[in-house]
């Protein structure tokens, strides 16, 4: 307990917590309010998707750790720590990034580590030390790990094929569909294994915490919560398919999968941490904080931190309501302009395929038919062009789909060489079946004169853009019946792509403001 040097009174540490606290609070408060956009989305995805639903129980679970370290927070001063400041301009930056380019994580744990800079900032270093895993424990309440879900479906479908092989039951599998002499069945999405990743990661690292102190034991048991949900995925969809097979689909299909899977994955879980509870450390709670003299400040004090904390963190929702209220017009009628085609030309679309995008400022779609009278089958060609990329609606938004999923199931995607005209562009490809048809299609993203077939580099430029005031994006897409041979259908695409040589300057037109927009400024 902290002792006043006589002569001097000292404020009581339950005053001390209430003045500091609540500012803290309101602080945190503000900054929820300030980024409410980024809050928002992380709070829809919670509700929304069962893969982060574990997120509601991270805010409790900090809370309970913070309250278990309660005795000794009651015998230290909170202080505030204005060296802490300096860490918010890079975060805020970093906020910003995330902003222009639409990258819902990178805003998110922006929030969560200024949120951590405020606790710095209005208790002090001492008391962090404290709370310092409940505080880092925050950001779990970031949805993040989507990118991993076509890594972990190929795993699944690869560790399915093989068990299924090494059992030697014969089966033919093509993407990740795996065709059984009495079933099909698909590792969808939901069947990659991402939930049941992150949930044990999530918990994993509290397990950590709370049961080990040597390093080498953390380590091995963090590297088991992230093998053992990848090996364990699969052994479940290998158990499903097994006794959907053995049973002639009686079980382990429809809804059954589901209900077994998950009953699968809690025991899995259960395991894990039992075998980790053998190997725990004792656990001897030093009471001692490290030695120096509390720091008592004065309401002034405090009121002078929490205004200085404000503002600099109010200059993050100022400049982006500046951006997001700044004026664009888009020509996007050069998008419709005639194509000048040399083999080729345009009719309606067939409209079996369209890409299914959310927001799209400006689209067109058509069919691109050969000159030659033969049987060749057209081209189904789509432009989505979006003037300005925000958050849910832009090219690279999680919900867009180059196909209806409920229609098509992928076979297989790879890389291709495509071309414009004479421009030379990667292109990704991907086969997908429906229950009547085969097609192939082509896609390549464009942002600001910029073609890629990388969402990660689409979002990098997507900052860029927007800096520079030219934050037009689109997605160009062409596909067409596979009614012969896979090259035969590749060689359709790239006869009709390279007629599409007008589209970059299409785009690049659509980019700049239209002439509407030049007349009246």
């Amino acid at each position: 307990m902290s002792v006043a040097p006589a002569g001097l009174a000292y404020k009581p540490v339950r005053q001390a917590w209430l003045e500091h606290a609540s500012a803290l609070g309101v602080l945190v408060l503000l900054t929820l309010l300030g980024f409410r956009d980024a809050v928002t989305a992380a709070v829809q995805v919670w509700w929304v998707s069962p893969t982060y639903s574990h997120c509601f129980l991270i805010i409790p679970i900090s809370g309970w750790l913070v309250w278990e370290r309660r005795d000794r927070l009651a015998n230290l001063y909170p202080a505030v720590e204005p060296r802490a400041l300096w860490a918010l301009p890079p975060l805020l930056a970093l906020w910003w990034v995330g902003e222009l380019s639409t990258i819902n994580e990178v805003r998110q744990f922006a929030v969560i580590a200024i949120i951590e800079v405020i606790i710095v900032a209005m208790l002090g270093v001492r008391v962090y030390r404290v709370i310092w895993f409940a505080a880092l424990y925050l950001f779990f309440l970031v949805p993040t790990g989507e990118y991993l879900i076509g890594p972990m479906q190929r795993f699944a479908t690869h560790f399915t094929d093989a068990a299924l092989n090494l059992i030697g039951i014969p089966h033919y599998t093509e993407g990740t569909v795996i065709e059984l002499t009495n079933g099909r069945f698909e590792i969808a999405e939901a069947c990659a294994g991402l939930r049941f990743l992150i949930a044990t990661v999530a918990l994993g690292v509290l397990f950590a915490y709370l049961m080990f102190r040597k390093r080498l034991k953390i380590a091995l048991f963090f590297l088991a919560c992230i093998l053992v949900p990848l090996l364990g995925n699969g052994l479940r969809v290998v158990g499903i398919i097994l006794l959907a097979h053995y049973t002639d689909n009686k079980y382990g299909a429809g809804a059954d999968h589901l209900i077994y899977g998950w009953g699968f994955n809690v025991a899995i879980l259960l395991v894990l941490f039992l075998m980790g509870s053998f190997f725990r450390d004792p656990i001897s709670e030093v009471a001692a904080d490290e030695p120096g003299a509390d720091r008592h400040d004065t309401l002034k004090q405090t009121a002078i931190m929490f205004a200085a904390t404000a503002i600099v963190i109010g200059i993050g929702p100022a400049v982006a309501m500046w951006h997001d209220n700044r004026a664009i017009s888009p020509d996007v009628a050069s998008l419709n302009a005639p194509l000048h085609l040399r083999n080729w030309h345009s009719a309606p679309s067939t409209g079996s395929w369209r890409p299914v995008y959310t927001g799209i400022d400006a689209e067109r779609e058509a069919s691109l038919v050969p000159d030659r009278l033969d049987t060749t089958a057209p081209v189904d060609f789509y432009i989505g062009y979006y003037g300005r990329g925000r958050t849910g609606h832009s090219i690279a938004a999680h919900v867009n789909k180059l196909w209806n999923v409920r229609t098509w199931t992928m076979s297989s995607s790879s890389n291709v060489s495509g071309s414009l005209g004479t421009r030379r562009i990667a292109m990704q490809e991907w086969i997908v079946s429906s229950t009547n048809q085969k097609r192939i299609i082509w896609a390549v993203y464009w942002v600001d004169g910029t073609f890629t077939t990388s969402l990660l580099k689409v979002k990098l430029l997507q900052a860029k853009a927007a800096l520079e005031g030219h934050e037009g994006e689109a997605l160009v897409a062409v596909s067409t019946v596979i009614d012969g041979t896979v090259d035969g259908a590749r060689a359709r695409l790239l006869s009709a792509m390279t007629d599409l040589g007008d589209l970059p300057r299409m785009l690049d037109s659509a980019n700049r403001r239209s002439p509407a927009s030049r007349t009246s400024n």
